[in-house]
């Protein structure tokens, strides 16, 4: 990392264990930030893991996610489109990577070409068939097919961040280890990463970057896995703030002074409730349907989440004009319907009350893991709701939920997640996760009413046809069982006194150039 790029170094003893306190002490000295977070952070690759960087403000992207949904400028300064298939995107001033080499318009031209041939998400979403240098901050996409998101493509995290193609492609061919990006100035961001290890990421801000001058004078960002020692960080000073907090924790903080529950408006996040839909049983839509309908929606927000949570009537959130009220609860329905499917209590069913099916039992086996701890309580929760209604749960916590839902050896899985990107657009998560052949589609649903409706939205620029076309998409999940959201998650953070102001975020943008301390 050159010496051009960062503030002076000596800056760097700032970042120490309870920066919060630091600020507090001496209102006049800079900030300093230390994040214990659940997730590690392994390389700076930018094809790997260059979605960390948007959260932790080392990476930044061409628009911005709102709490409104519509994405705004970010190294973009302008983006228009004069018609359904060509669009203008105009760069801010003075953009440039971290060492002080300028980010122009055919930097960003070459870096959509070069994302559309080497990310496939971004590939299909973009439908991007090129991208024209024509002025000096400006560059002009044309797409193979009118893209009625591309704001909310550029907004994506996982789509297209803002990096140095011709420094990745010398580390590439020089055959460096990942670890070597370190020292390679390839983003734009306020902060760069100087260290990262095993266990923590050290960043230090970037002097002259083109936003103005970043508000913290350190950030650390620290790999916790257990969330009861993120909190023990928090209350010891050696954190700041504390993410990806179970909710259970809130209930340990009341009447301290040495940590403080932060939460925010819901922003759409959810813990989805997703089937495999080729597990042998499961591949029912009438079994899955049923298993929803025993789903206590309400119980699981007041009694489980202790009202942490907003009750979840719809698979989007109900400020979005599109939502629609598909969930309910109705016990009696859901014993019908698998009576209706084979599936039969009493005589013939197990000794433990568990419906069975030509001497099968009916059993769940529903997936949680250990880095949202809030998935492991509700999938316990619905143990107890679905057994109501003779469905056998067993619930397993695994390491890596991707992994396991790649594999067959499941029937559900409570997952953090949403079907609105992080760019606040509905068609990637519908796409990815829903359409035939989607590249998060982990329980194999393929729905040629489902794939058309999809098709059809992702090419529409009229706002009451897109309404319509997410109302019925919406019919259909609901009555083909694929995915629900259990509850309507709160953002949350465990925080010390001097940032218990902190603004929980939208996207998980957790740093920004502005972070700084605020009183509550």
């Amino acid at each position: 990392m050159t010496a051009l790029s960062i503030a002076a170094l000596a800056l760097s003893a700032c970042a120490t264990t309870g920066g919060g306190g630091d600020a507090a002490a001496d209102p006049e000295a800079p900030a300093t930030l230390t994040i214990a977070t659940s997730f590690a952070i392994d390389d700076l690759d930018p094809l790997e893991n260059a979605f960390w960087g948007p959260e932790f403000g080392y990476v930044e992207l061409l628009m911005r996610p709102t709490r409104e949904g519509t994405p705004e400028p970010w190294v973009l300064s302008d983006l228009q489109s004069t018609d359904d298939t060509t669009w203008t995107l105009t760069l801010n001033e003075g953009v440039a990577f971290t060492d002080g080499a300028g980010f122009d318009a055919r930097a960003l031209a070459d870096l959509l070409t070069w994302t559309a041939e080497n990310v496939d998400s971004f590939a299909s979403a973009s439908a991007l068939a090129s991208a024209e240098v024509t002025g000096q901050d400006e560059v002009t996409v044309t797409t193979s097919r009118p893209v009625p998101t591309l704001a909310s493509v550029f907004a994506d995290e996982s789509m297209v961040p803002v990096f140095d193609v011709a420094g990745y492609e010398d580390h590439l061919a020089a055959g460096d280890a990942p670890s070597a990006l370190v020292d390679a100035d390839l983003y734009t961001g306020p902060y760069a990463v100087q260290s990262l290890d095993d266990q923590a990421a050290e960043l230090v801000p970037v002097a002259g970057y083109w936003g103005g001058t970043p508000a913290l004078s350190a950030l650390t960002v620290k790999f916790v896995p257990e969330a009861s020692s993120r909190v023990q960080a928090v209350q010891t000073g050696e954190a700041d703030l504390a993410l990806y907090m179970p909710t259970a924790i809130e209930q340990t903080l009341e009447g301290r002074d040495d940590a403080v529950w932060v939460t925010g408006e819901p922003t759409g996040s959810t813990f989805s409730l997703s089937f495999n839909t080729r597990s042998p049983g499961w591949d029912d839509p009438a079994v899955r349907t049923a298993a929803l309908l025993a789903v206590d929606y309400r119980a699981l927000v007041e009694d489980v989440l202790d009202g942490l949570a907003d009750t979840a009537t719809s698979v989007f959130a109900p400020s979005l004009p599109y939502a629609v009220d598909t969930q309910e609860t109705a016990l009696a329905a859901a014993a019908d319907q698998l009576e209706a499917a084979g599936w039969t209590a009493g005589a013939g069913a197990g000794a433990d009350g568990t419906r069975t099916r030509d001497g099968v039992p009916l059993t769940l086996r529903l997936l949680s893991y250990p880095q949202q701890p809030d998935s492991t309580t509700l999938a316990e929760a619905l143990q107890v709701q679905l057994g109501e209604v003779g469905i056998d749960v067993q619930v397993s916590q695994v390491d890596d939920v991707t992994a396991a839902r790649e594999g067959s050896d499941w029937d559900a899985a409570i997952v953090g997640d949403s079907l609105v990107s992080f760019g606040g657009s509905p068609v990637e998560g519908l796409t990815d996760g829903l359409v035939t052949g989607g590249s998060e589609n982990y329980g194999g649903v393929s729905d040629a009413t489902l794939d058309d409706l999809v098709a059809r939205l992702s090419v529409s620029f009229d706002d009451a046809e897109r309404t319509d076309l997410l109302e019925r998409i919406q019919t259909v999940i609901h009555d083909q069982g694929y995915f629900a959201a259990t509850v309507l998650r709160l953002p949350a953070v465990v925080s010390n006194q001097a940032w218990s102001g902190y603004e929980t975020p939208i996207s998980n943008l957790w740093v920004t150039a502005d972070t700084a301390p605020a009183a509550a």
